[in-house]
């Protein structure tokens, strides 16, 4: 039987509601309480009195990420203006050690922020205005992992998650493809050349990390350099979309996909969802592989937003 690890305490709501103007959107802030640490949460709904189904969001990597801060477009483009008008809820929560968080962000592993996340959703379970079975997770980046994980290990909790572009392989191979993708782009280099120096530079890194790794981002690879999703996306029940881009730099799309003959050789499961954003970068905007990273050039994809809602909402109407 799938576990629960820390079991939420208490919830302390410290503002109460702000409006949107012309909107109808409330805001409602309070924290949540996961291993002794007290996390910074925000939910946004509609002034709705029947229950409604709700999305959690996770972060990617580093100690700057935020729905308030980096994530702020990306959530208002995918979420907002798709799900916040149709009746969701949505949630966000910033990781431990960031904003108002409590706790240190780079010593906390894969399997505590999925800790984190079901102690979110046992809180906002208690709200009389959320349908308690159709809780969903949706995962961007090092986000999809923390996805893979929590709907893996608890099935009770959520009706379903999403990873976009979240890694199916590991963090070991995932930080290859980065360095191999720079190596092409930066440096001209055919993808032979540029995978071979790409491996000797992720061992070099991973030997000073296990050396000098003391904080920060070389602290959090020292955590989580040995993690690999197999086992958790292996053991996933519920559905579960996985939702990659053509032009991603960080996760090749072709190695991601190809990991699921690894995961499983018979044949992958029907409730596995595999979606590739054609002409797609990391955070699915539309551009050309080596593009020039200002990512303020370039569209959030509207096929991506269309596709990402008409899942949520089919696995809602079941």
């Amino acid at each position: 039987m799938n576990r629960i690890v820390s079991i939420l305490t208490y919830i302390s709501f410290y503002i109460t509601l702000s409006a949107s103007p012309g909107n109808n959107i409330d805001t409602i802030n309070f924290k949540v309480q996961s291993e002794g640490y007290s996390l910074d949460v925000q939910l946004k709904k509609k002034s709705l009195n029947n229950q409604v189904p709700v999305i959690i969001f996770l972060v990617g990597s580093g100690g700057t990420s935020s729905h308030k801060t980096n994530y702020k477009d990306f959530t208002a483009y995918f979420l907002e203006k798709t799900f916040l008008e149709n009746d969701f809820a949505l949630v966000y929560f910033d990781k431990r050690g960031v904003g108002e968080s409590e706790g240190v962000w780079f010593e906390t592993s894969f399997e505590q922020r999925a800790t984190d996340a079901v102690n979110v959703a046992l809180a906002i379970k208690k709200l009389d205005y959320i349908d308690q079975d159709k809780i969903f997770l949706i995962g961007h980046s090092q986000g999809g992992w923390i996805a893979q994980i929590a709907l893996s290990n608890y099935p009770e909790i959520f009706a379903g998650g999403v990873s976009m572009a979240g890694a199916t392989f590991g963090v070991r191979k995932q930080l290859i493809n980065d360095y191999m993708s720079n190596y092409i782009c930066k440096k001209g280099n055919s993808e032979t050349k540029a995978l071979k120096r790409a491996t000797k530079k992720a061992n070099r890194d991973i030997k000073f990390v296990n050396r000098f790794g003391k904080k920060g981002n070389w602290k959090q690879l020292k955590i989580i350099q040995d993690f690999e999703p197999k086992r958790y996306i292996f053991h996933i029940e519920k559905p579960f979309f996985f939702m990659f881009a053509e032009n991603d730099e960080l996760v090749n799309s072709k190695w991601a996909v190809d990991e699921f003959q690894n995961i499983f050789p018979s044949g992958k499961p029907s409730h596995l969802k595999i979606y590739i954003a054609a002409s797609e970068t990391h955070s699915f905007q539309k551009a050309h592989k080596c593009y020039d990273r200002d990512w303020k050039n370039y569209p959030y994809s509207e096929d991506t937003q269309k596709v990402l809602f008409e899942w949520i909402v089919d696995k809602v109407n079941k």
